[in-house]
């Protein structure tokens, strides 16, 4: 995986659920971390990936990762996402997108966001009970996941492209495993 960019990580910065300003490379200081980087939160595809992650949590914890998630938007919607969805690992806000850059987690088309498959996909999940959303950010977004070791070293990288195609969390729990 190459992620070409003029920053380095060090200058990058996220904001955590409070507010504050937190350096983007003490996130992964105690522990190696997997990003999962949520699109606009109106995606339910992508809200229902996060859960599916969310039920891979402990299993994570176990194998010495730790879960973060980085949002686009504000600070409101974090606190109202964590309580609608019980989101046991923290959530981080890059309102500047530039954490979403360096990883090359860019816009997309409006055909790779809003295709017959994703509105299929959409329209499966609202039936079945998925409510919807207002978000803030880009809808054209796309969503991805990345891992980062404790040495800064990224060892994991995928770009949701078109936005249903996220990776099966236990493939990627496996792949983490073997790059311990």
């Amino acid at each position: 995986m190459t992620v070409v960019t003029s920053n380095p990580m060090t200058d990058l910065w996220v904001l955590n659920e409070t507010g504050e300003r937190v350096g983007f490379e003490s996130l992964w200081q105690e522990k190696p971390i997997l990003i999962f980087f949520m699109r606009n939160i109106g995606c339910g595809i992508c809200r229902q990936t996060l859960l599916n992650l969310r039920d891979y949590d402990q299993a994570f914890k176990d194998a010495g990762w730790q879960i973060v998630v980085l949002m686009m938007g504000n600070l409101e919607l974090v606190s109202r996402f964590r309580s609608m969805y019980n989101i046991p690992f923290p959530i981080y806000v890059d309102q500047s997108l530039q954490v979403y850059d360096y990883f090359e987690i860019v816009e997309g088309s409006w055909l790779q966001v809003l295709s017959p498959q994703v509105l299929m996909r959409q329209a499966k999940l609202l039936v079945g009970g998925m409510e919807l959303l207002n978000g803030a950010g880009s809808m054209r977004r796309l969503g991805g996941a990345a891992a980062i070791n404790r040495a800064g070293q990224i060892v994991y990288h995928h770009v949701a492209n078109p936005i249903y195609r996220y990776p099966e969390w236990s493939s990627v729990l496996q792949t983490l495993q073997q790059t311990n």
